[in-house]
Parts: C-alpha cells; structure tokens; sequence
C-alpha cells in the first residue's frame, strides 16, 4: 500500500498543500520548494517543476482557483 503523504505528492493541488507546510520550516519560499523537490525526486525519480518560477506559476493559479 502506498503511503498517504506520498500519494498527496502526485496530483499538482497535493504538491502545493505540501509545499505551504514546508514554508513554515524554511526561511523563503525558493528553499521550501527546492525541499519538496528533493523529496519528490527521491520518491519519483525526476522533478515535477523544471524550476521555482514554472512551480510558482502553478501554484499562484491552483490558489487563485482554490481561492473561487
């Protein structure tokens, strides 16, 4: 069975609630997205975002959408 917190990271809504509660155990946003990234590549074996910008573009829109 596939474990809870490692399911959440496979939808693009799961990977941003994740990244928020990293925000809290790190001093920028960039480093808790570069946290989330390590872990999701650990678990995947590739990156999910080419990058903190194409990530923040998602993710301001997935907040925006939330948000309505």
């Amino acid at each position: 069975m596939i474990e809870k917190h490692i399911l959440i990271l496979i939808s693009a809504d799961g990977f941003v609630r994740k990244f928020w509660e990293k925000t809290k155990h790190h001093k920028t946003y960039k480093s808790a997205y570069e946290d989330l990234e390590n872990e999701y590549e650990s678990l995947f074996g590739k990156r999910r975002y080419s990058d903190y910008n194409s990530f923040r573009i998602c993710r301001d829109r997935i907040t925006k959408k939330n948000k309505n």
